[in-house]
Order: structure tokens, then C-alpha cells, then sequence
């Protein structure tokens, strides 16, 4: 897929994935902050940073995952 056909939020998703997949050693509560900070972004590139954001977010979120799958199942 070339990339004139992926959407602002997808462009921006894969450039941290693939720029900054470093950051996923810092804590938990460091990327969570990182993306909560991205989606404030306004304005022209709002959707782009929301695609970073999401990046950043779902880091957070990976090692809790497990956790939140068991207690759903119960």
C-alpha cells in the first residue's frame, strides 16, 4: 500500500511505530502522558497526531491487556 493511500491518522500511527518504537521501554505512565499529549493537538494536523497518540496509547496499554481479558471473561 502506498502511502497517498493511507489517512493522516494511519501516517501517523506507522511513523511512531517505526521512528520511535525505542520509547516503548519508557514507563507505562510516560507514554500514557505522551499520548494524552498528542491528542490535544487542534487544528491541520489533529488526525495525524491522533494516529501517534493512538501509537503511544496502546503501549501503555499492552501490559495491562492480559489482565483486563481475564476480568472480563470472569
Amino acid at each position: 500500500m502506498s502511502r497517498r493511500d493511507l489517512s493522516d491518522f494511519e501516517i501517523g500511527y506507522e511513523y511512531v511505530r517505526k521512528r520511535y518504537s525505542v520509547l516503548a521501554k519508557r514507563s507505562r505512565q510516560d507514554l500514557w502522558e505522551l499520548g494524552i499529549a498528542y491528542l490535544q493537538t487542534k487544528g491541520a494536523d489533529a488526525e495525524l497526531s491522533r494516529g501517534m497518540a493512538f501509537y503511544f496509547l496502546e503501549l501503555a496499554l499492552k501490559p495491562a491487556l492480559p489482565r483486563l481479558h481475564q476480568s472480563i471473561r470472569k
